[in-house]
């Protein structure tokens, strides 16, 4: 993966290997990013900038042996780590401490098809078959265990760990000793959603980098000349992606998806309108059926399904973002809603975000929301 390859970001891809070339860049590195901007992509960019012989003019050479390597995502001297659970594809040595190896060509096959993808996408690829993957003290000893060892054959070895706020707390703790003081020649690269979910004491341990969100229209046009996107749809995406180009792509790939969303929320509501709590009951019931990713996808569809609503209620359709097919159900929801329901659900969906990334049981999470949906419409 070189730098060139990947959308906007262009201070930062200065700054890194800015950083290399004047050999003042920290051992271990903590990206942050919002889901779908690609980080791992710039953690794997800069490890094949770190070991090319032959970088120059702010890039890797992307022809050598290392860089061969990087791009098939095979270097012996680049590590990855990321959630992963005990499911009934492995063995029942495996299932006991499942740690990331165990997963390599799932993860590689997602990497080499979309190095934009988010959380549900990995989880999806490696099979965790709705099961919420984590960092385990198992997986923690393992990349000990690598990393006690020399380089095969590039001057550093790096270690990139995805998602690492899902490290539970005896992994961090096993790890802090190691990000302080590494082996010599040694790089991590942590990439993160939510910092605020890590250690002090890891965070303490890194130099943070944030990804900086595109704009609408740079996505918009990635979009139609890279997957040759319709431009209304394109830049219906790229808006409500929230500058994460991974976002939008996924919005115009996930159509069906997106259908299946609308549906759910319309469903919602046309059963908190006519007050029939039987059938707000069975759409919780239903809501409860996919992973906690896919639970979570829902809340922030039906937000900003609910923030068109708003629009068109307040008559400014027009900021809306909405699809054409999408006006006459925005218009007879603006008709019938009451104007406190507004702020009142968003909070409830926010809520329900919180806990369902809390891991609460689903079942209550979705009774409470369509209870309130009830209540509020």
């Amino acid at each position: 993966m070189q730098f060139a390859q990947l959308h906007g970001n262009e201070a930062l891809k200065a700054s890194l290997t800015g950083m290399v070339d004047s050999g003042k860049m920290g051992h271990a590195l903590l990206f942050v990013e919002e889901q779908g901007m690609g980080a791992i992509a710039y953690a794997l960019a800069l490890s094949q900038y770190i070991n090319c012989k032959d970088r120059s003019g702010g890039d890797s050479c992307g022809v050598c042996n290392s860089c061969h390597k990087h791009g098939k995502l095979i270097h012996p001297d680049v590590h990855f780590v990321f959630p992963v659970a005990a499911v009934s594809s492995l063995g029942e040595s495996e299932k006991k401490h499942p740690i990331s190896d165990y997963f390599l060509d799932g993860f590689r096959t997602l990497m080499l098809s979309n190095p934009y993808f988010d959380e549900q996408d990995l989880f999806d690829a490696l099979g965790l078959e709705n099961k919420a993957g984590n960092i385990s003290v198992h997986e923690a000893r393992d990349i000990i265990s690598k990393l006690s060892l020399k380089p095969y054959e590039s001057e550093f070895k790096v270690m990139i760990i995805y998602l690492a706020e899902k490290m539970n707390a005896e992994a961090s703790n096993k790890l802090l000793k190691l990000l302080e003081e590494p082996p010599e020649g040694t790089y991590f690269f942590l990439v993160c959603h939510k910092p605020d979910k890590l250690l002090p004491t890891i965070l303490s341990r890194c130099q943070i980098i944030r990804l900086q969100p595109d704009t609408p229209e740079d996505i918009c046009e990635i979009l139609c000349r890279e997957e040759n996107a319709d431009a209304d749809r394109a830049m219906v995406a790229a808006r409500i992606s929230h500058g994460s180009y991974g976002s939008a792509l996924k919005v115009l790939r996930e159509e069906e998806l997106s259908d299946e969303y609308a549906s759910d929320i319309r469903s919602l509501l046309d059963a908190a309108l006519e007050h029939n709590l039987t059938k707000l009951l069975a759409i919780a019931e239903a809501l409860t059926t996919p992973g906690r990713e896919k639970q979570r996808d829902f809340c922030v569809y039906a937000e900003n399904y609910i923030r068109k609503i708003f629009m068109f209620a307040n008559g400014v359709p027009q900021i809306s973002f909405a699809l054409q097919g999408e006006y006459q159900d925005l218009g007879r929801y603006a008709a019938q809603i009451n104007k406190d329901f507004y702020s009142k659900a968003l909070a409830s969906l926010d809520t329900a975000i919180s806990a369902i990334e809390s891991n609460v049981n689903a079942k209550l999470i979705f009774v409470d929301l369509c209870n309130r949906f009830y209540i509020y419409i």
